[in-house]
């Protein structure tokens, strides 16, 4: 019976340039894991329709419900459906008497180039957005890139740049900061959604 083993191995790492290039077929991302029910939510910066800084972290004690849009979708059955889905729980939620009042929606626009704070706003306005509990943020594409990726959200423009090809993901977190589903595609209803926000709100820590 023959044996073989190596020593003496040396890691050689090739040098990494000073700072990444920014242009080219390709896009700069975050390495992360993916996130699973029960784990706690990472703090991430964006900015909003206002252009005012949003942190995560800042709605602890508070349920949050989070998809993924681009204003531009034109797809009845997907940007639209679920940003009028958001505007129909929100309406339930605010119509619903005695209520739980800490929860918050988050529209993440993954068209940041595009959707700067000005045209959120607008498209928050044609929602009848109330803005005590929904936002619509941007910010760097690397952050939102790297939350997306960790609940399962894949976008990538089709090769002629028109427009974004993507999956669906609406992602509730407790008010513990905990995720407490990841919902994929299209299929739920604005009820179904109030259902999982009045469990997370009631979360205690």
């Amino acid at each position: 019976e023959r044996a073989g083993w190596i020593d003496q191995i040396t890691k050689i790492s090739a040098p990494r340039p000073k700072t990444p290039p920014t242009t080219g077929p390709f896009r700069l991302v975050r390495e992360v894991e993916p996130l699973n029910i029960g784990d706690p939510l990472p703090d991430y910066r964006f900015t909003n329709q206002l252009g005012q800084p949003v942190n995560l972290s800042q709605f602890r004690g508070q349920a949050l419900v989070f998809t993924f849009i681009f204003t531009r979708c034109p797809y009845p059955n997907f940007c639209p459906l679920m940003s009028n889905n958001f505007r129909d729980a929100q309406e339930l939620l605010l119509n619903t008497p005695n209520a739980p009042t800490n929860w918050q929606l988050f529209t993440i626009s993954f068209d940041p180039e595009w959707d700067t704070p000005a045209r959120l706003k607008a498209y928050a306005e044609g929602l009848r957005h109330n803005p005590r509990h929904w936002n619509f943020l941007t910010g760097d594409l690397r952050d939102i890139t790297a939350i997306a990726e960790q609940v399962g959200e894949v976008f990538a423009r089709d090769a002629g740049g028109a427009t974004i090809n993507h999956n669906l993901r609406t992602v509730v977190v407790d008010a513990r900061g905990r995720v407490q589903n990841i919902i994929a595609e299209n299929k739920w209803k604005p009820a179904e959604l109030v259902e999982e926000i009045l469990k997370a709100a009631r979360a205690m820590p």
